[in-house]
């Protein structure tokens, strides 16, 4: 059987229409091509659109970038500044100028003397500070509160009586040796002085610009709970102590705080009133003050009696001047004998200095007793009083009769009055066992006046 041959049309068509087939469809792609390369051309311009607005914004950040950089690096100059500023390079420095006395050639030379010793204090607190804190811009603050009236009393009474007509100079040459140095008067009122040194020292301690607080008070142990206080409080650190006299109270040694002692500055010794009698009758003895028979004495005092005291400000006996004046008409009654029988009556008459202590007993079991008022003050009983007036005391008989003569409450306070004899005053004006006093709290004690348990 023979195979068909094909139709030479019908294979021409065939091929034509798989070539128009072919050509549709590469017709096809090309479109889809060029479709999506016109979409590939948009959406690349729309790219190039977006890039160059991220590239604007990002011109934009980076130039707050560095703004802000700049601005950061000045904040962490001013921050520095600040941290400085709060460090604190505040030197507060306080001194109670009744206990830390500046020394006598100091005192002597006037207002030459006051700025030497203002030029001593500063170079030495600095040159202490520099060596155990490092050297800083310090600013050096002094506060020196002190009494004239009682210091200069005191002079007079211990035979430095020349050191009162240029103890002004002095003060006014300390004043003006630089404008952050003041010492002032605070009147001869009880207790004014330590009043304003605990002030400043509860405020100044607790600013932040304050770097170091020197304290020159640590003779007198009433400063102890205002320093305890500060411990307690988180300053123990802002501490620093200024030594006045060569020993510190005992409680503020117990303290362990770092201290500063400046040789030649201060007198190191408590100043000690002669006694009323040194030159009447030659004696050597001493006066300091006190006695523990003083209840008795307190309660006959009258506020005009007291108002006539001639006392320093520590309290601590009568001047020479004033003992002369009023010891002439015992000294002319001391010329009478007296018997045996009638001592114990009249010994008030006796001379003065005559009569030994008997070393065995204290004083307040001698037999009599050695009048408080006589040797702390002025007894106004005279050959009536039934307390002697004729012992010969040394100093530990005068330091033994007032540390006793404080036992006792000052009888104005006690009446709730003001205290006209201020710190010249030899009689308590706060209870010795402070808030602990058993008596006290039973309702009998003898020191009955306002707050006068409340001193710690």
């Amino acid at each position: 059987m023979e195979a068909a041959t094909p139709n030479p049309s019908h294979v021409s068509q065939d091929f034509e229409h798989r070539i128009e087939l072919g050509f549709n469809q590469l017709k096809k792609e090309v479109f889809n091509f060029l479709g999506h390369e016109r979409a590939s051309h948009q959406k690349s311009q729309q790219l190039e659109k977006e890039l160059n607005v991220y590239k604007l914004a990002l011109g934009g950040l980076e130039a707050e970038c560095n703004r802000l950089r700049t601005l950061q690096s000045e904040t962490l100059k001013e921050k520095k500044c600040l941290e400085d500023l709060m460090k604190g390079n505040r030197i507060v420095t306080l001194i109670d100028g009744d206990g830390a006395i500046f020394s006598k050639d100091l005192i002597s030379q006037g207002q030459q003397g006051g700025r030497l010793a203002a030029r001593t204090l500063s170079d030495s607190i600095m040159q202490f500070l520099s060596a155990n804190y490092g050297a800083r811009p310090y600013q050096l603050w002094v506060y020196l509160f002190y009494n004239k009236r009682g210091l200069t009393d005191t002079f007079n009474r211990v035979g430095l009586g020349s050191l009162c007509k240029s103890f002004e100079d002095f003060v006014v040459g300390f004043n003006q040796a630089t404008e952050r140095f003041v010492m002032v008067d605070v009147g001869s009122m009880k207790e004014a002085a330590d009043v304003k040194l605990k002030v400043h020292l509860q405020d100044d301690i607790q600013l932040p610009q304050t770097f170091k607080v020197v304290f020159g008070g640590c003779h007198d142990g009433g400063y102890l709970a205002c320093l305890r206080s500060s411990e307690t409080s988180g300053y123990r650190g802002k501490l620093i102590l200024l030594k006045g006299y060569t020993q510190m109270a005992p409680a503020i040694a117990e303290l362990d705080l770092p201290f500063i002692e400046i040789p030649d500055l201060f007198m190191t010794q408590k100043l000690v009133p002669v006694n009323r009698w040194t030159t009447l009758s030659h004696s050597p003895n001493q006066m300091v003050t006190d006695t523990d028979t003083i209840s008795d004495d307190a309660s006959k005092m009258s506020t005009a009696e007291s108002d006539e005291v001639d006392l320093d400000f520590a309290g601590t006996g009568t001047s020479y001047s004033r003992a002369l004046q009023r010891a002439a008409p015992n000294l002319r009654e001391s010329t009478r004998e007296r018997s045996p029988s009638t001592e114990a009556s009249s010994y008030a008459h006796a001379t003065p200095g005559s009569r030994h202590v008997n070393p065995a007993l204290p004083l307040s079991k001698q037999r009599p007793p050695p009048c408080t008022l006589f040797y702390l003050s002025t007894c106004k009983l005279g050959s009536k009083c039934k307390y002697a007036h004729d012992y010969l005391l040394n100093e530990d008989h005068f330091q033994e009769m007032r540390e006793n003569s404080l036992k006792g409450p000052c009888p104005m306070i006690n009446r709730g009055e003001l205290c006209t004899w201020g710190d010249a005053c030899c009689y308590g004006h706060y209870c010795p066992h402070s808030t602990k006093c058993p008596f006290y709290k039973i309702g009998i004690c003898k020191f009955k006046g306002v707050d006068m348990h409340s001193k710690v």
